[in-house]
Protein backbone atom coordinates (compact mmCIF):
# COMPACT_ATOMS: atom_id res chain seq x y z
CA UNK A 1 0.00 0.00 0.00
CA UNK A 2 1.24 3.22 -1.11
CA UNK A 3 -1.07 5.11 1.58
CA UNK A 4 -0.76 8.28 -1.20
CA UNK A 5 -3.63 10.48 -1.13
CA UNK A 6 -4.29 13.55 -3.62
CA UNK A 7 -5.42 17.05 -3.17
CA UNK A 8 -5.83 20.06 -5.33
CA UNK A 9 -3.68 18.33 -8.05
CA UNK A 10 -0.92 16.90 -5.56
CA UNK A 11 -0.08 14.09 -3.60
CA UNK A 12 0.35 14.25 0.13
CA UNK A 13 1.28 10.88 2.26
CA UNK A 14 -1.43 9.41 5.26
CA UNK A 15 -0.71 6.82 7.19
CA UNK A 16 -3.19 5.13 10.33
CA UNK A 17 -0.44 5.01 13.57
CA UNK A 18 -1.08 1.83 15.41
CA UNK A 19 -3.32 2.14 18.01
CA UNK A 20 -0.34 1.94 20.94
CA UNK A 21 1.95 4.68 19.09
CA UNK A 22 -1.69 6.54 18.79
CA UNK A 23 -2.01 6.48 22.10
CA UNK A 24 1.47 7.32 23.03
CA UNK A 25 1.52 10.30 20.38
CA UNK A 26 -1.79 11.64 20.90
CA UNK A 27 -3.08 11.55 17.44
CA UNK A 28 -4.22 9.14 15.07
CA UNK A 29 -2.07 9.77 11.86
CA UNK A 30 0.68 10.78 10.23
CA UNK A 31 0.80 13.02 7.23
CA UNK A 32 3.35 14.74 5.27
CA UNK A 33 2.49 16.68 2.17
CA UNK A 34 4.99 15.20 -1.06
CA UNK A 35 5.16 18.58 -3.04
CA UNK A 36 4.90 16.71 -5.95
CA UNK A 37 1.70 16.01 -8.69
CA UNK A 38 3.74 13.28 -10.11
CA UNK A 39 2.65 9.85 -9.11
CA UNK A 40 5.92 7.87 -10.06
CA UNK A 41 7.68 10.53 -8.15
CA UNK A 42 5.36 11.04 -4.84
CA UNK A 43 5.74 6.46 -4.88
CA UNK A 44 9.36 6.88 -4.77
CA UNK A 45 8.80 9.72 -1.42
CA UNK A 46 6.33 7.97 -0.11
CA UNK A 47 8.95 4.99 0.67
CA UNK A 48 11.35 7.68 2.12
CA UNK A 49 8.52 8.46 4.07
CA UNK A 50 7.41 5.46 4.86
CA UNK A 51 10.77 4.53 6.48
CA UNK A 52 10.31 7.79 9.03
CA UNK A 53 7.10 6.54 9.88
CA UNK A 54 8.84 3.27 11.21
CA UNK A 55 10.90 5.19 13.21
CA UNK A 56 8.40 7.29 15.12
CA UNK A 57 6.86 4.27 15.46
CA UNK A 58 9.79 2.43 16.73
CA UNK A 59 11.04 5.07 19.05
CA UNK A 60 7.32 5.35 20.33
CA UNK A 61 6.84 1.98 21.45
CA UNK A 62 10.88 1.44 22.86
CA UNK A 63 11.19 1.80 26.36
CA UNK A 64 14.57 3.69 27.95
CA UNK A 65 15.77 0.79 29.44
CA UNK A 66 14.83 -2.73 30.13
CA UNK A 67 14.19 -2.63 33.76
CA UNK A 68 12.31 0.30 35.25
CA UNK A 69 14.63 0.43 38.27
CA UNK A 70 17.36 1.39 35.23
CA UNK A 71 14.47 3.85 33.69
CA UNK A 72 14.80 5.99 36.78
CA UNK A 73 18.01 5.91 37.77
CA UNK A 74 18.75 7.22 34.48
CA UNK A 75 17.05 10.31 35.73
CA UNK A 76 19.43 12.52 38.16
CA UNK A 77 17.99 12.59 41.20
CA UNK A 78 18.00 15.62 43.35
CA UNK A 79 15.31 15.34 46.42
CA UNK A 80 16.14 19.22 46.96
CA UNK A 81 15.48 20.30 43.06
CA UNK A 82 12.61 17.64 42.51
CA UNK A 83 10.76 19.00 45.15
CA UNK A 84 11.73 22.64 44.74
CA UNK A 85 10.03 21.61 40.93
CA UNK A 86 6.94 20.05 42.03
CA UNK A 87 4.54 23.35 42.44
CA UNK A 88 5.98 25.13 39.30
CA UNK A 89 4.87 21.54 37.30
CA UNK A 90 1.66 21.50 39.10
CA UNK A 91 0.95 24.96 37.79
CA UNK A 92 2.10 24.32 34.23
CA UNK A 93 0.40 20.93 33.70
CA UNK A 94 -3.21 23.30 35.26
CA UNK A 95 -2.39 26.04 33.21
CA UNK A 96 -1.89 23.92 30.15
CA UNK A 97 -5.24 21.76 30.69
CA UNK A 98 -7.15 24.78 31.54
CA UNK A 99 -6.32 26.65 28.51
CA UNK A 100 -6.71 23.20 25.95
CA UNK A 101 -10.56 23.74 27.51
CA UNK A 102 -10.80 27.47 26.23
CA UNK A 103 -12.74 27.70 22.91
CA UNK A 104 -10.51 27.79 20.09
CA UNK A 105 -7.65 26.27 21.94
CA UNK A 106 -5.38 24.39 19.39
CA UNK A 107 -5.35 21.23 20.38
CA UNK A 108 -3.22 17.85 19.59
CA UNK A 109 -6.01 15.78 19.64
CA UNK A 110 -9.88 16.54 18.98
CA UNK A 111 -11.24 17.66 22.20
CA UNK A 112 -9.76 18.97 25.47
CA UNK A 113 -11.84 15.61 26.85
CA UNK A 114 -9.29 13.55 24.98
CA UNK A 115 -6.22 15.83 25.32
CA UNK A 116 -6.68 15.93 29.14
CA UNK A 117 -6.41 11.80 28.88
CA UNK A 118 -3.91 11.26 26.92
CA UNK A 119 -1.65 13.66 28.80
CA UNK A 120 -2.71 11.73 32.15
CA UNK A 121 -1.83 8.61 30.32
CA UNK A 122 1.80 9.97 29.08
CA UNK A 123 2.80 10.98 32.54
CA UNK A 124 1.08 7.82 34.42
CA UNK A 125 3.76 5.81 32.25
CA UNK A 126 6.56 8.07 33.12
CA UNK A 127 5.69 7.87 36.86
CA UNK A 128 6.29 4.39 36.29
CA UNK A 129 9.71 4.72 34.83
CA UNK A 130 8.47 4.41 31.04
CA UNK A 131 8.46 7.84 29.89
CA UNK A 132 7.04 8.22 26.28
CA UNK A 133 9.45 9.59 23.74
CA UNK A 134 9.78 13.53 24.77
CA UNK A 135 9.25 13.06 28.28
CA UNK A 136 12.72 11.26 29.35
CA UNK A 137 14.06 14.05 31.14
CA UNK A 138 10.80 14.44 33.73
CA UNK A 139 11.44 12.66 37.19
CA UNK A 140 8.89 10.52 37.91
CA UNK A 141 7.99 12.17 41.24
CA UNK A 142 7.42 14.83 38.88
CA UNK A 143 5.14 13.15 36.91
CA UNK A 144 3.01 12.06 39.76
CA UNK A 145 2.63 15.28 40.91
CA UNK A 146 1.38 16.03 37.36
CA UNK A 147 -1.32 12.92 37.66
CA UNK A 148 -2.33 13.92 40.57
CA UNK A 149 -2.89 17.60 39.40
CA UNK A 150 -4.65 16.45 36.26
CA UNK A 151 -6.87 14.23 38.29
CA UNK A 152 -7.69 16.94 40.73
CA UNK A 153 -8.67 19.50 38.01
CA UNK A 154 -10.77 16.70 36.47
CA UNK A 155 -13.19 16.60 39.90
CA UNK A 156 -13.13 20.49 39.84
CA UNK A 157 -10.90 20.74 43.08
CA UNK A 158 -7.84 23.13 42.65
CA UNK A 159 -4.95 21.19 42.98
CA UNK A 160 -2.46 21.57 45.95
CA UNK A 161 0.62 20.39 46.69
CA UNK A 162 -0.85 18.79 49.94
CA UNK A 163 -2.34 16.60 47.57
CA UNK A 164 -0.04 15.73 45.41
CA UNK A 165 1.65 12.77 46.62
CA UNK A 166 -0.76 10.50 48.44
CA UNK A 167 0.80 7.12 46.96
CA UNK A 168 2.32 5.74 44.02
CA UNK A 169 0.64 6.14 40.37
CA UNK A 170 -0.81 3.34 38.86
CA UNK A 171 -0.52 2.27 35.46
CA UNK A 172 -4.39 2.51 33.87
CA UNK A 173 -6.74 -0.65 33.97
CA UNK A 174 -9.95 -1.88 33.41
CA UNK A 175 -12.72 -3.16 35.38
CA UNK A 176 -12.37 -6.02 36.76
CA UNK A 177 -16.15 -6.79 35.08
CA UNK A 178 -13.86 -6.66 31.97
CA UNK A 179 -10.47 -8.38 32.82
CA UNK A 180 -12.20 -11.49 32.86
CA UNK A 181 -14.50 -10.66 29.52
CA UNK A 182 -11.47 -11.38 27.57
CA UNK A 183 -12.78 -13.13 23.68
CA UNK A 184 -10.10 -15.12 21.27
CA UNK A 185 -10.33 -14.63 17.63
CA UNK A 186 -11.97 -17.85 16.80
CA UNK A 187 -14.86 -16.86 19.35
CA UNK A 188 -15.50 -13.27 16.82
CA UNK A 189 -14.41 -15.22 13.34
CA UNK A 190 -17.49 -17.50 14.48
CA UNK A 191 -19.82 -14.52 15.10
CA UNK A 192 -18.20 -12.72 12.03
CA UNK A 193 -19.28 -16.21 9.95
CA UNK A 194 -23.26 -16.33 11.48
CA UNK A 195 -23.50 -12.04 10.79
CA UNK A 196 -22.34 -12.61 6.96
CA UNK A 197 -24.57 -15.18 6.34
CA UNK A 198 -28.14 -12.42 6.78
CA UNK A 199 -26.00 -9.67 4.73
CA UNK A 200 -25.31 -9.43 0.86
CA UNK A 201 -22.02 -10.54 -0.44
CA UNK A 202 -21.25 -6.95 -0.76
CA UNK A 203 -21.72 -5.81 2.57
CA UNK A 204 -19.43 -9.20 3.69
CA UNK A 205 -16.67 -7.95 2.14
CA UNK A 206 -16.77 -4.55 3.24
CA UNK A 207 -17.10 -5.70 7.32
CA UNK A 208 -14.81 -8.28 6.44
CA UNK A 209 -12.04 -6.04 5.91
CA UNK A 210 -13.07 -3.06 8.20
CA UNK A 211 -12.95 -5.72 10.87
CA UNK A 212 -9.74 -7.42 10.06
CA UNK A 213 -8.05 -3.41 9.95
CA UNK A 214 -9.49 -2.15 12.81
CA UNK A 215 -10.47 -5.12 15.51
CA UNK A 216 -7.72 -6.98 17.40
CA UNK A 217 -7.61 -10.42 19.21
CA UNK A 218 -7.57 -11.39 21.82
CA UNK A 219 -9.87 -8.67 23.28
CA UNK A 220 -12.63 -7.03 26.63
CA UNK A 221 -15.42 -5.51 25.16
CA UNK A 222 -13.32 -2.24 26.27
CA UNK A 223 -10.61 -2.74 24.10
CA UNK A 224 -12.59 -3.05 20.85
CA UNK A 225 -14.81 -0.26 21.41
CA UNK A 226 -11.44 2.06 22.33
CA UNK A 227 -10.34 1.02 19.12
CA UNK A 228 -13.18 1.62 17.06
CA UNK A 229 -13.37 4.73 18.61
CA UNK A 230 -10.18 5.19 17.44
CA UNK A 231 -10.43 4.56 14.41
CA UNK A 232 -13.61 6.94 13.75
CA UNK A 233 -11.83 9.77 15.06
CA UNK A 234 -9.20 9.15 12.51
CA UNK A 235 -11.72 9.08 10.02
CA UNK A 236 -12.87 12.27 11.21
CA UNK A 237 -9.85 13.96 11.54
CA UNK A 238 -9.28 13.35 7.73
CA UNK A 239 -12.49 14.82 6.41
CA UNK A 240 -14.58 11.60 6.18
CA UNK A 241 -18.59 11.68 6.35
CA UNK A 242 -20.07 11.40 9.67
CA UNK A 243 -22.69 9.21 8.00
CA UNK A 244 -20.40 6.82 6.77
CA UNK A 245 -18.06 6.48 9.96
CA UNK A 246 -21.59 6.08 11.91
CA UNK A 247 -22.48 2.96 9.44
CA UNK A 248 -18.99 1.37 9.71
CA UNK A 249 -18.91 2.09 13.90
CA UNK A 250 -22.82 0.48 14.52
CA UNK A 251 -21.21 -2.52 11.64
CA UNK A 252 -18.96 -3.67 13.69
CA UNK A 253 -20.94 -3.11 17.12
CA UNK A 254 -23.43 -5.22 15.55
CA UNK A 255 -20.96 -7.73 14.72
CA UNK A 256 -19.63 -7.76 18.09
CA UNK A 257 -22.98 -8.26 19.36
CA UNK A 258 -22.79 -11.53 18.34
CA UNK A 259 -19.95 -12.41 20.42
CA UNK A 260 -21.04 -14.78 23.19
CA UNK A 261 -21.31 -12.68 26.68
CA UNK A 262 -21.14 -9.48 24.59
CA UNK A 263 -24.41 -8.39 23.91
CA UNK A 264 -24.54 -5.02 25.67
CA UNK A 265 -21.23 -3.42 23.89
CA UNK A 266 -22.51 -0.41 22.73
CA UNK A 267 -20.48 3.01 21.22
CA UNK A 268 -19.41 5.47 24.72
CA UNK A 269 -22.44 8.29 24.50
CA UNK A 270 -19.89 11.26 25.85
CA UNK A 271 -17.22 12.88 23.85
CA UNK A 272 -16.78 15.10 21.01
CA UNK A 273 -16.42 12.14 18.29
CA UNK A 274 -19.09 9.74 19.96
CA UNK A 275 -21.60 13.10 19.19
CA UNK A 276 -20.50 13.30 15.77
CA UNK A 277 -20.80 9.19 15.32
CA UNK A 278 -24.52 9.72 16.80
CA UNK A 279 -25.01 12.66 14.93
CA UNK A 280 -23.64 11.01 11.56
CA UNK A 281 -26.85 8.04 12.05
CA UNK A 282 -29.67 10.64 12.68
CA UNK A 283 -31.78 10.68 9.55
CA UNK A 284 -32.04 14.18 7.51
CA UNK A 285 -34.39 15.00 5.79
CA UNK A 286 -32.78 17.50 2.92
CA UNK A 287 -30.04 15.35 3.03
CA UNK A 288 -30.70 14.99 -0.71
CA UNK A 289 -33.45 17.29 -2.03
CA UNK A 290 -36.48 16.13 -4.62
CA UNK A 291 -36.00 16.94 -7.88
CA UNK A 292 -38.17 19.35 -9.29
CA UNK A 293 -40.82 18.33 -11.84
CA UNK A 294 -39.43 20.80 -14.39
CA UNK A 295 -36.09 19.71 -14.00
CA UNK A 296 -37.09 16.20 -14.30
CA UNK A 297 -38.80 16.83 -17.45
CA UNK A 298 -35.57 18.23 -18.79
CA UNK A 299 -33.73 15.10 -17.66
CA UNK A 300 -35.76 13.44 -18.94
CA UNK A 301 -35.68 14.68 -22.38
CA UNK A 302 -31.65 14.92 -21.96
CA UNK A 303 -31.69 11.21 -21.62
CA UNK A 304 -34.38 10.75 -24.75
CA UNK A 305 -31.64 12.94 -26.77
CA UNK A 306 -29.06 10.50 -25.77
CA UNK A 307 -30.85 7.50 -27.82
CA UNK A 308 -30.50 4.94 -24.80
CA UNK A 309 -34.23 3.68 -24.44
CA UNK A 310 -32.72 1.71 -21.46
CA UNK A 311 -31.80 4.62 -19.50
CA UNK A 312 -34.35 6.52 -20.70
CA UNK A 313 -36.95 4.18 -19.67
CA UNK A 314 -35.56 3.57 -16.35
CA UNK A 315 -35.77 7.22 -15.46
CA UNK A 316 -39.68 7.39 -16.00
CA UNK A 317 -40.40 4.35 -14.00
CA UNK A 318 -38.02 5.70 -11.07
CA UNK A 319 -40.65 8.68 -10.62
CA UNK A 320 -43.39 7.11 -11.70
CA UNK A 321 -42.99 4.41 -8.76
CA UNK A 322 -40.26 5.56 -6.21
CA UNK A 323 -38.08 2.39 -6.64
CA UNK A 324 -34.53 2.19 -5.69
CA UNK A 325 -32.40 2.70 -8.27
CA UNK A 326 -30.57 -1.04 -7.18
CA UNK A 327 -33.76 -2.39 -7.10
CA UNK A 328 -35.37 -1.70 -10.62
CA UNK A 329 -31.81 -1.86 -12.43
CA UNK A 330 -30.68 -5.52 -10.86
CA UNK A 331 -33.59 -7.19 -11.77
CA UNK A 332 -34.16 -9.21 -14.69
CA UNK A 333 -37.61 -9.81 -16.36
CA UNK A 334 -38.73 -12.69 -13.69
CA UNK A 335 -39.38 -9.70 -11.52
CA UNK A 336 -42.33 -8.78 -13.92
CA UNK A 337 -44.72 -11.39 -13.19
CA UNK A 338 -48.81 -11.87 -12.32
CA UNK A 339 -50.43 -11.53 -8.95
CA UNK A 340 -52.90 -13.43 -7.47
CA UNK A 341 -54.55 -11.59 -4.13
CA UNK A 342 -56.84 -13.15 -1.54
CA UNK A 343 -60.34 -12.40 -3.26
CA UNK A 344 -58.92 -13.79 -7.10
CA UNK A 345 -58.18 -10.72 -8.76
CA UNK A 346 -54.93 -10.99 -11.14
CA UNK A 347 -52.78 -8.27 -11.79
CA UNK A 348 -49.08 -7.23 -13.22
CA UNK A 349 -46.87 -6.41 -10.44
CA UNK A 350 -42.91 -5.95 -9.94
CA UNK A 351 -41.50 -7.50 -7.23
CA UNK A 352 -39.43 -4.80 -6.00
CA UNK A 353 -36.90 -4.91 -2.68
CA UNK A 354 -33.69 -5.37 -2.08
CA UNK A 355 -31.17 -8.70 -1.36
CA UNK A 356 -29.95 -9.34 2.58
CA UNK A 357 -31.67 -9.78 5.76
CA UNK A 358 -31.39 -6.24 6.51
CA UNK A 359 -33.53 -5.23 3.55
CA UNK A 360 -36.04 -8.18 3.88
CA UNK A 361 -38.56 -5.66 4.88
CA UNK A 362 -38.71 -3.70 1.85
CA UNK A 363 -39.74 -6.48 -0.59
CA UNK A 364 -43.16 -5.33 -1.93
CA UNK A 365 -45.75 -6.20 -4.42
CA UNK A 366 -45.96 -3.33 -6.73
CA UNK A 367 -49.20 -2.47 -9.12
CA UNK A 368 -47.91 -1.88 -13.10
CA UNK A 369 -49.95 0.10 -15.37
CA UNK A 370 -50.87 -1.22 -18.57
CA UNK A 371 -48.26 1.44 -20.51
CA UNK A 372 -45.57 1.23 -18.64
CA UNK A 373 -45.52 -2.58 -19.14
CA UNK A 374 -42.93 -1.96 -22.19
CA UNK A 375 -41.17 -0.15 -20.14
CA UNK A 376 -40.42 -2.70 -17.69
CA UNK A 377 -39.91 -5.06 -20.04
CA UNK A 378 -37.42 -2.86 -21.94
CA UNK A 379 -35.36 -2.23 -18.66
CA UNK A 380 -35.73 -5.66 -17.21
CA UNK A 381 -34.74 -7.45 -20.40
CA UNK A 382 -31.13 -5.06 -20.67
CA UNK A 383 -29.86 -6.74 -17.48
CA UNK A 384 -27.33 -8.75 -20.05
CA UNK A 385 -24.99 -10.92 -17.91
CA UNK A 386 -22.96 -11.39 -15.11
CA UNK A 387 -23.85 -11.43 -11.23
CA UNK A 388 -26.93 -9.46 -10.25
CA UNK A 389 -25.23 -7.66 -7.46
CA UNK A 390 -22.18 -6.52 -9.64
CA UNK A 391 -23.79 -5.86 -13.18
CA UNK A 392 -26.76 -3.67 -10.86
CA UNK A 393 -24.54 -1.37 -9.86
CA UNK A 394 -22.53 -1.25 -13.19
CA UNK A 395 -25.74 -0.08 -14.39
CA UNK A 396 -27.07 2.39 -11.90
CA UNK A 397 -23.57 3.96 -11.81
CA UNK A 398 -23.89 4.68 -16.03
CA UNK A 399 -27.26 5.93 -14.98
CA UNK A 400 -26.64 8.23 -12.58
CA UNK A 401 -23.27 9.65 -14.63
CA UNK A 402 -26.31 10.31 -17.39
CA UNK A 403 -28.80 12.13 -15.00
CA UNK A 404 -25.79 14.00 -13.13
CA UNK A 405 -24.69 15.35 -16.58
CA UNK A 406 -27.94 16.57 -17.50
CA UNK A 407 -28.25 18.50 -14.44
CA UNK A 408 -25.06 20.09 -14.97
CA UNK A 409 -26.67 21.79 -17.65
CA UNK A 410 -29.76 23.26 -16.29
CA UNK A 411 -29.18 26.34 -15.09
CA UNK A 412 -30.37 27.08 -11.34
CA UNK A 413 -29.91 23.99 -10.22
CA UNK A 414 -29.26 23.87 -6.24
CA UNK A 415 -28.41 21.24 -3.15
CA UNK A 416 -28.53 17.79 -3.34
CA UNK A 417 -29.94 16.83 -6.66
CA UNK A 418 -29.21 13.51 -7.88
CA UNK A 419 -30.58 10.40 -9.60
CA UNK A 420 -31.74 9.12 -6.07
CA UNK A 421 -33.91 12.39 -5.72
CA UNK A 422 -36.55 10.95 -7.86
CA UNK A 423 -37.13 8.54 -5.22
CA UNK A 424 -37.71 11.72 -3.45
CA UNK A 425 -40.52 13.30 -6.02
CA UNK A 426 -41.70 10.49 -6.27
CA UNK A 427 -42.65 10.13 -2.32
CA UNK A 428 -43.85 14.04 -2.53
CA UNK A 429 -46.44 13.17 -5.05
CA UNK A 430 -47.61 10.56 -3.04
CA UNK A 431 -48.28 12.88 -0.69
CA UNK A 432 -49.85 15.22 -3.27
CA UNK A 433 -52.24 11.94 -4.45
CA UNK A 434 -53.63 11.89 -1.09
CA UNK A 435 -51.15 8.88 0.31
CA UNK A 436 -50.63 8.58 4.45
CA UNK A 437 -46.90 8.38 5.37
CA UNK A 438 -47.40 4.41 6.22
CA UNK A 439 -49.00 4.25 2.66
CA UNK A 440 -46.11 6.50 1.41
CA UNK A 441 -43.67 4.14 3.07
CA UNK A 442 -45.71 0.94 2.06
CA UNK A 443 -44.96 1.94 -1.84
CA UNK A 444 -41.24 2.78 -1.21
CA UNK A 445 -40.34 -0.34 0.83
CA UNK A 446 -39.87 1.49 4.75
CA UNK A 447 -40.66 -0.79 7.26
CA UNK A 448 -43.84 -0.42 8.60
CA UNK A 449 -44.61 0.71 12.51
CA UNK A 450 -46.89 -1.51 14.95
CA UNK A 451 -46.96 -4.69 15.56
CA UNK A 452 -43.65 -6.79 14.36
CA UNK A 453 -45.65 -10.31 14.81
CA UNK A 454 -48.65 -8.75 13.02
CA UNK A 455 -46.45 -7.66 10.02
CA UNK A 456 -45.82 -11.61 8.66
CA UNK A 457 -49.40 -12.42 8.74
CA UNK A 458 -50.67 -12.33 5.14
CA UNK A 459 -49.24 -11.17 1.98
CA UNK A 460 -52.24 -11.30 -0.66
CA UNK A 461 -54.08 -8.25 0.29
CA UNK A 462 -55.55 -6.07 -3.05
CA UNK A 463 -53.44 -3.63 -4.06
CA UNK A 464 -56.34 -1.71 -4.81
CA UNK A 465 -54.82 1.22 -2.97
CA UNK A 466 -51.52 1.53 -4.10
CA UNK A 467 -52.86 1.21 -8.15
CA UNK A 468 -54.99 4.19 -7.28
CA UNK A 469 -52.24 6.58 -5.95
CA UNK A 470 -49.85 5.34 -8.40
CA UNK A 471 -52.13 5.87 -11.13
CA UNK A 472 -52.60 9.92 -9.62
CA UNK A 473 -48.55 10.09 -9.26
CA UNK A 474 -48.83 9.45 -13.23
CA UNK A 475 -51.90 12.14 -13.35
CA UNK A 476 -49.67 14.78 -12.24
CA UNK A 477 -46.91 13.81 -14.23
CA UNK A 478 -48.24 14.38 -17.39
CA UNK A 479 -49.81 17.29 -16.03
CA UNK A 480 -46.09 18.90 -15.83
CA UNK A 481 -45.32 17.34 -19.11
CA UNK A 482 -48.43 19.23 -20.59
CA UNK A 483 -47.38 22.44 -18.84
CA UNK A 484 -44.01 22.00 -19.64
CA UNK A 485 -44.63 21.70 -23.33
CA UNK A 486 -47.30 24.74 -23.36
Amino acid sequence: MSYLTRREGRYHYRRRFPLPVAELLGRAEYRKALGTADRAEALRLARQVSVEFDRICSEALAPVANDPAERRASVPVDPRAVLASLQAVVERVTLRAVADMAPGAKLVTRSWQTELDWQKRAYSMAAQGMPPPGMEAVHPLESMAAVRALEALERGEPPTLGTIIPGPVEAPVEPVSQQGDRRSAQQFAEALDGYCERVSAGRVGIMRKLCNDVLSWPSTPAQQVQRIMAYAEGKLAGGGKASSVHTQAAGMITILRQVPGWEGISLPKQGAVARAIRAGGALQKNARDPMPLAVVAQVQAALDARGDAVDAAAMHLLVRYGVRPLELLSEGPAALTMREDIVGNREQVFQAGLSGAKNAASRRDLPVAAEDVPLFKLVLSGFGDGSTADRGRQRVTRLSRAVSAALLKIPGITGQVSLYSARHTAADLLRAAGASDAEVGGILGHTQSGNKHTGVYGGTAPLTRQRELLARVRELLDKQNTLQAV
